[in-house]
């Protein structure tokens, strides 16, 4: 009995500590890679999302009510992807999505986001996620950062201005949207700014021996490589770059982020990457600091664009004073200085992303994450 009694007074005393809801919740679906090649990255966004939400509830949730996650693991496959989004519209009822950084189930998802009506916030690069034509969005469908030419035109430009490069490599998987607009920007700013492309080498999905196309490279005797690729085949080909000898300056995106030198140590020393995130914010450092001590290990990049567009999404349904995914689309495209971890976010309501977002180089050397600073692309 007095077993029964302590049991139950600890249910009483730990429910005490928390908000107390009657009403439904408000649903929020995530969908994000928790199982294939990307599934660091989408562990590490699924933990941002709920570190954000867990602050809300603790605050007393939004319109009086809870917030729930509703969390889907697409395995990296577009189809699973289409179905997780359509499962969380008609049968889970969600009012808005957060959805995975990844380009390719983004552009497939946009037109039928538009057909169901619920809102993606999400962070894929390629610019045809948001943007139906140059001049009108897809209504249903918002971006946090950068654009892939964005990311590309910018490490051309550090590469040539800064670096000192004039002949250049590109690596890339073409079946992946988002790595082959980052090349093609990168390849088109270059030779417009006098760089010359000395070679292009491509690969599929699934590849794990780059040896053949970085020989291809290595004869060409580059100044510097560009590796427009997510964590796991960026890091194998750099280390097997190194391995061959090819020491030049290898230039990336956000993927090279955490935890690239845990991967491969110090071949990834002279490394230069564009990021979406600058690690030494005070506010990135005090997240960092609090989901390794929830989790036990290192949030990626992942976590911070997470919470954030988290943020974005429930302040849009604060300001709507609803839970209605039209309303809530409404706002979103509103969205005016809410802050996140990263930045204080304005969305542009023609293209649907982020306006005013300035990328962060960031270089690798001794195991160190090295904040070079804010940089813009060199125009002409």
């Amino acid at each position: 009995m007095k077993k029964s009694l302590l049991a139950v007074f600890l249910v009483v005393f730990l429910l005490g500590s928390l908000p107390v809801f009657a009403a439904e919740p408000i649903k929020i679906g995530v969908i994000v890679d928790l199982s294939a090649s990307t599934a660091l990255w989408g562990q590490s966004q699924a933990r941002g999302v709920e570190m954000a939400v867990e602050k809300y509830n603790e605050a007393g949730g939004l319109l009086g009510r809870p917030i729930e996650l509703k969390v889907y693991d697409f395995k990296l496959d577009v189809q699973e992807g289409i179905n997780a989004y359509q499962r969380l519209a008609n049968q889970d009822k969600v009012s808005v999505v957060i959805g995975a950084p990844v380009s390719n189930l983004n552009l497939a998802l946009a037109p039928i986001a538009d057909q169901l009506k619920v809102p993606i916030v999400g962070e894929a690069s390629d610019a045809r996620t948001t943007s139906k034509t140059p001049t009108e969005p897809w209504p249903y469908m918002f971006a946090s950062q950068l654009t892939c030419v964005d990311y590309g035109e910018a490490a051309a430009s550090y590469a040539i201005y800064e670096l000192g490069a004039a002949n250049l490599a590109v690596i890339n998987n073409k079946g992946n949207a988002w790595a082959d607009e980052i090349a093609e920007a990168f390849v088109k700013y270059a030779e417009a700014h006098g760089a010359k492309i000395v070679a292009r080498e491509a690969f599929n999905w699934g590849d794990t021996d780059f040896r053949s196309q970085l020989s291809n490279i290595q004869r060409r005797n580059p100044d510097a490589i560009l590796v427009p690729e997510y964590l796991q085949e960026a890091s194998q080909i750099t280390r097997q770059a190194r391995e061959m000898g090819i020491d030049v300056v290898i230039l990336g995106p956000n993927s090279f982020t955490p935890p690239m030198v845990e991967l491969i140590g110090d071949a990834a020393n002279n490394v230069y990457f564009v990021n979406n995130v600058a690690f030494d914010l005070p506010a990135v450092k005090e997240f960092t600091e609090a989901y390794v001590e929830k989790y036990g290990t290192d949030p990626t990049v992942n976590a911070f664009f997470g919470h954030d567009n988290t943020v974005i999404a429930l302040e849009a349904i604060r300001r709507a004073n609803s839970a209605d995914p039209k309303a809530i689309r409404d706002e979103l495209e509103k969205t005016e200085n809410v802050q996140g971890l990263i930045f204080n976010y304005t969305i542009d309501p023609v293209t649907h992303r982020t306006d005013g977002f300035i990328p962060t180089v960031i270089k690798i050397e001794d195991g160190e994450y090295i904040t070079v600073g804010l940089y813009e692309p060199v125009r002409q």
